[in-house]
């Protein structure tokens, strides 16, 4: 849109005024170089050679109709063949002016209307691939007067650049929609890695905002472990190469993000400008992997301790007898005695323990109230507690629902728990259980100990064969506890700080149907 400089008397000294090009209706030539300016509430006054004029305006649609007038195309609402004018009024206006108009240019003006009504029509629209090019190419095909031609071409050409804005804004739009609708982290850096664009995924995979990440570097983001593999990987793809990898990322509360990252270099005129990065959040498939990696080795140990089991407990049977046979023929050596028959119960006990894993137990799953299973539990554990200065501490939301289980095995799982909190309080204190609902469909069942605790680094392994805490542990114990929990439709989670204590939280599914007293 085109500001005209004009006066309201057309006197030299008089204040100059700015119009836009938009308001103005039509153009009146009043003598060489001075013209009366139309819009449709007013006039003004402008001078200026026509020909500069015509030139300035004419993308705008104006169009010299007859030799006074320059008429705004845009603004033609009606032409009158007859008295030769036509009539102008800008939209959403009541008044119009008028024009008049040469017999020889009736042709041309309704060309002239419906061309710029299609570029209004462009204007307006947000597909351009909605219109087509005929009406454009027919006029101009049909005209052979070079003064109408040189017009319509001057329009088709104004069409076709518009249409070609238009698809370049929607391919825009496009590339923006994808860039900030997809779920996956999309990130742009400059050579030096910084970032300078980020969809919203990657803000809520980070928790960091907008500001706290664009013009900076993410090194605070990576894992340092993976601060190498990341440098490499980037300075690989200023090469112009596509990399492909995975990396850690730390959310900005501090725990890990595991991501598969695919970086593209990005192209500006041929020279390397700087890289995509395209993630993707793989924390879950590690983690089902790692899941599915501790049941191949259940079930590895499984089938070892099939085979073992029965092999061992034969001749522990017979070295058992013989000790208590010998015990009761030999005096002296009580102590040394009774110190092999505890060792043969305790390689009874990781026997049975292997026979747990190897086989189906049999089980017999009731409604029971995981409160009196617990009470039952803590009762066993009494005086062991009380030989350690351990107190139990028991609270329960009341009433809560049953669970469907066999009560021997949750027992087992009780035994376990309690023991390893036991054990890790040798100079005694405190072990909280707590019992409530955690949503309308699962049971919590959580044991708080004042315990030395677990390292970060070792909880997830916890569960392992053979992977242990404790100096004289052989790591199965929490391994059937974990297996027992599954095979219940439950979960258990870990959680522990050195030196604070352990969190154990068992879920569990309920029984809805009725309560038991």
């Amino acid at each position: 849109m085109q500001k005209i400089p004009v006066t309201r008397d057309g006197k030299k000294g008089s204040d100059i005024m700015i119009i836009h090009s938009d308001d103005v209706v039509k153009i009146e030539s009043v003598k060489d170089k001075e013209y009366v300016i139309h819009t449709v509430n007013d006039k003004y006054y402008w001078a200026a050679s026509l020909e500069a004029f015509e030139e300035w305006m004419y993308e705008e649609g104006f169009r010299l109709i007859d030799q006074m007038n320059v008429v705004n195309m845009n603004h033609v609402t009606d032409y009158d063949v007859k008295k030769g004018i036509v009539y102008l009024s800008p939209e959403n206006e009541t008044r119009s002016k008028t024009a008049s108009a040469a017999w020889i240019h009736k042709d041309h003006i309704a060309n002239v209307k419906n061309m710029l009504g299609e570029v209004k029509k462009l204007d307006r629209s947000s597909d351009p691939d909605d219109f087509q090019d005929d009406i454009f190419a027919s006029i101009v095909e049909q005209e052979e007067d070079s003064r109408f031609a040189r017009s319509y071409a001057m329009i088709q050409a104004i069409y076709e650049r518009k249409k070609a804005e238009k698809k370049l804004e929607q391919s825009e739009q496009r590339y923006k929609s994808l860039f900030q609708h997809n779920p996956d982290p999309i990130c742009s850096f400059d050579r030096y890695g910084y970032c300078t664009s980020a969809n919203p995924a990657l803000f809520r995979m980070t928790g960091y905002t907008e500001d706290e990440l664009l013009n900076k570097s993410i090194h605070h983001l990576i894992v340092p472990e993976h601060m190498e593999r990341w440098q490499e990987q980037f300075n690989g793809t200023l090469s112009g190469q596509n990399h492909l990898y995975e990396i850690t990322f730390l959310h900005k509360k501090g725990h890990p993000v595991e991501l598969s990252v695919l970086n593209v270099p990005i192209v500006v005129n041929g020279q390397m400008n700087g890289v995509y990065m395209i993630g993707k959040d793989i924390s879950e498939r590690k983690r089902a992997e790692e899941m599915l990696l501790r049941s191949e080795k259940l079930s590895i140990v499984g089938q070892l301790a099939a085979g073992v089991a029965h092999e061992i407990r034969n001749p522990l049977t017979s070295l058992k007898g013989f000790v208590q046979l010998m015990q009761m023929k030999i005096s002296g050596y009580e102590s040394y005695f009774d110190i092999m028959l505890d060792e043969l119960e305790r390689i009874n006990f990781i026997v049975s323990e292997f026979l747990v894993i190897a086989k189906p137990q049999s089980v017999r799953y009731q409604q029971k109230q995981v409160v009196q299973i617990l009470q039952n539990t803590v009762a066993l554990l009494g005086s062991q507690a009380m030989i350690h200065n351990v107190v139990l501490e028991m609270s329960a939301d009341e009433p809560l629902p049953p669970i469907n289980c066999d009560e021997n095995q949750i027992k087992q799982v009780f035994i376990n728990i309690l023991n390893n909190a036991i054990d890790s309080m040798p100079d005694g204190g405190e072990i909280r259980m707590e019992l409530g609902m955690w949503d309308e469909n699962t049971l919590l069942i959580r044991f708080i100990d004042q315990g030395c605790g677990i390292p970060e680094e070792r909880i997830p392994r916890l569960g392992e064969p053979f992977y242990t805490t404790k100096e004289k542990g052989t790591g199965l114990g929490l391994m059937v506890t974990f297996k027992i929990i599954e095979n219940h439709g439950g979960r258990m989670e870990i959680r522990s700080e050195v030196n604070q204590g352990t969190t154990v939280e068992i879920f569990m599914p309920v029984i809805r149907e009725k309560l038991i007293d």
